[in-house]
């Protein structure tokens, strides 16, 4: 069995062998499944808070969903995710833009400072090499906008301002 690519220096799943080394985990998040090759794909696996281990053979941890697994990985021993943007093109923008993912007002913060605006949109500009926006009356190439601001998807989560790949 492959683990996912993911999870770090070769650690296999806490199972009902490790019961007292897992009561050092309870309050720390982790992935949990009931069949050790759930974990051969993370997002196959319930991930959540341990909140418990019981000294049972069948299904000792149980999850913050109140459901009992016999496996489980802490969330430490797990490489985050890796997300990767790219910046928008000319089209795309308009076509978020009418499908209503962005509105005339585009809420954005600077990804070094935090700091949050609202700027409204008033139009776009073509250059021969580049494709601006113009937020306010400032004009921004999508570039700059991938690079230093992110951007909140629709549960508030603040990401680059750019198209995920």
């Amino acid at each position: 069995m492959d683990l996912d690519k993911r999870i770090k220096n070769n650690h296999r799943p806490l199972c009902v062998i490790d019961i007292k080394w897992a009561m050092g985990f309870i309050g720390k998040n982790g992935f949990f499944a009931d069949a050790i090759n759930c974990f051969e794909n993370l997002s196959e696996c319930q991930s959540g808070l341990l909140i418990s281990v019981k000294d049972k053979k069948l299904h000792p941890f149980e999850c913050d969903n109140q459901w009992h697994y016999t496996f489980f990985i802490p969330e430490d021993w797990v490489q985050p995710k890796e997300e990767k943007y790219r910046a928008y093109t000319l089209e795309e923008f308009i076509e978020a833009m009418e499908s209503g993912l962005f509105e005339s007002w585009i809420k954005m913060r600077h990804a070094k400072t935090k700091r949050e605006c609202e700027f409204l949109y008033t139009g776009y500009q073509r250059t021969i090499d580049k494709d601006y926006i113009c937020l306010g009356s400032n004009y921004f190439d999508f570039e700059q906008l991938l690079r230093d601001y992110e951007i909140p998807d629709l549960n508030g989560k603040w990401h680059p301002f750019g198209v995920e790949e």
